[in-house]
């Protein structure tokens, strides 16, 4: 990095809604983050790089993989990463019953709140 550069944190975003891809890319990146999306869980994977990311951020549910099993490929190339998901189960107890290996704090929940997801990103990245 040269003189005066910051680091971006760079975060890839999976998701089969490209409505929700577009949005989620303005706002990170319009708040210093360095975003890749993919529609396809599958090309996701196929283009997925050990150490390329801070975060990834993935539906939960999707056609062709779920978000679940497309975190468990990913850490198979890259155990390090950072992964959370995508949910419009707002209830924690209810999420929990579908899916029990996921801990509250990698669950983002739709809709988005804009400053919600900065905060949720910074914590999960910075914290972790």
């Amino acid at each position: 990095m040269g003189e005066g550069s910051t680091y971006q944190y760079r975060i890839l975003i999976v998701d089969d809604e490209p409505d929700i891809l577009l949005t989620l890319k303005i706002v990170l990146e319009n708040n210093g983050f360095k975003i890749d999306t993919f529609n396809d869980p599958i090309l996701a994977l196929s283009n997925f790089d050990a150490c390329s990311y801070d975060l990834v951020i993935l539906d939960i549910r999707m056609p062709k993989i779920t978000g679940l099993s497309l975190s468990k490929q990913l850490r198979k190339i890259d155990n390090k990463v950072k992964i959370c998901f995508l949910s419009a189960i707002s209830n924690y107890d209810e999420f929990k019953r579908y899916f029990p290996e996921i801990n509250e704090d990698q669950i983002i929940v739709k809709p988005i709140d804009n400053q919600s997801l900065i905060d949720k990103i910074n914590k999960i990245i910075c914290n972790n």
